[in-house]
């Protein structure tokens, strides 16, 4: 039935439109002329802007221009700067090579108490790189735990249902 009703329509019976139909005024938005847009970067500012001339971008100002000379003095001196604090000091120095001993003992500790001894804990105790405690580790071992515990919601609930389902009970 739908196989008929679309032999019915070919191609011909849908007219052809080299300009799509306007849906708003056709006379009213032939004057909508859009702009072609200009070549290169153009800076245009907003209207409500605060001072023009300490916000327009040097990369825009002509090289003779007296603006110029305002980013540099807005700048901050090398003295300025050592007085700063530090925003975001480093939690560890991370060491480069790590000795025989030290993956030993990052592995003893892992296996003895997986759950205590995370790569995060393993890392700041050694100081050493995550990726670098991983490589030390290499496989992990699954710890012993209960399954259903570690079956997500979704998973142990299609298991419920599938079992219920196997014992026809709905």
């Amino acid at each position: 039935m739908i196989r008929t009703s679309i032999r019915r329509i070919s191609n011909k019976a849908i007219p052809y439109e080299p300009v799509p139909k306007n849906k708003y005024n056709q006379v009213r938005s032939q004057f909508n002329f859009k702009p072609d847009p200009t070549p290169g970067l153009v800076h245009n500012p907003p209207a409500a802007i605060v001072n023009p001339s300490m916000q327009i971008p040097k990369m825009f100002l002509p090289a003779n221009d007296p603006r110029r000379n305002l980013e540099t003095k807005r700048g901050f001196s090398k003295e300025i700067i050592d007085l700063m604090p530090i925003v975001d000091e480093a939690k560890f120095v991370p060491r480069a090579p790590y000795t025989q001993e030290t993956a030993e003992q990052i592995r003893e500790l892992r296996d003895s108490d997986p759950d205590n001894w995370t790569l995060h804990k393993l890392a700041r105790r050694f100081k050493l790189n995550i990726s670098s405690i991983g490589t030390i580790i290499g496989k992990q071992r699954t710890s012993v735990r209960n399954p259903v515990k570690e079956m997500s919601a979704r998973s142990f609930e299609k298991a419920r249902r599938e079992k219920l389902w196997h014992t026809n009970q709905y």
